[in-house]
């Protein structure tokens, strides 16, 4: 009996919690603005970076809106031939039967990363309390290199590659997807979790193989402006 009574008020508490998140939200501001702490990683580049995303909205309808994302990254990590194209490592070729035995050929670099892209995202507000999302990312990406020799002789290698300055950055196109959802804790403040799949080529004269990069981010969120029409 008393299992009985247990199943039945957890039923009725799940269905409690269930009609309350399905109530559809009430106020959905013109405009949406984020601000908070961003994670890149690019797993075959093994290149970690911290930053920041922003992003601001325009609501046109309570299911899509319209908005403009920038974020920026800066992290470390190290190149070795294998990421090297063919074309590359040709260029390395007349040097390494004068390096030392058991040289090993690799450098450390530092990156910074900066993105923008603009387009729709497609919102559902069923749930009272959350909002769930999904846009596609079609944008920007630069990326500067500095590289860091750990000896003379790569040094010596590296101006070869990239000149004195040992540095190198680019622009290129990206394409991708993301989305996340909001948690709505007051009527114009929620918290943001999302993420974005991208594809790019950058340094494809140096590189072997394009990049499948990952942005993970987390903050608050604030609405404003009228009330979009249901």
């Amino acid at each position: 009996m008393r299992r009985s009574i247990l199943i039945l008020l957890l039923v009725l508490l799940s269905l409690s919690v269930v009609t309350c998140l399905a109530q559809k939200q009430e106020y959905v501001g013109q405009y949406d603005a984020y601000f908070g702490f961003a994670y890149l990683t690019t797993p075959n580049m093994n290149l970690d970076q911290r930053g920041w995303q922003g992003q601001f909205g325009y609501n046109w309808k309570r299911w899509a809106a319209i908005g403009f994302d920038t974020s920026y990254f800066g992290g470390n990590s190290s190149l070795t031939v294998p990421m090297l194209n063919n074309a590359t490592k040709a260029k390395l070729a007349p040097y390494l039967p004068l390096l030392p035995p058991g040289f090993t050929v690799w450098s450390p670099y530092h990156a910074n990363t900066y993105t923008i892209t603009g387009g729709p995202q497609f919102n559902y507000r069923g749930f009272k309390y959350v909002t769930l999302f999904i846009h596609p990312d079609i944008g920007a990406m630069h990326q500067s290199v500095q590289a860091q020799p750990p000896n003379p002789l790569m040094g010596v290698l590296i101006t070869g590659l990239l000149g004195p300055s040992m540095k190198t950055s680019q622009w290129t196109p990206f394409f991708g997807v993301g989305g996340g959802l909001d948690v709505n804790v007051t009527k114009h403040v929620g918290l943001r979790f999302q993420s974005d799949w991208v594809y790019t080529k950058l340094f494809d004269n140096l590189l072997a193989n394009p990049q499948y990069t990952w942005r993970m981010s987390a903050s608050p969120t604030f609405r404003f402006g009228q009330n979009v029409p249901k």
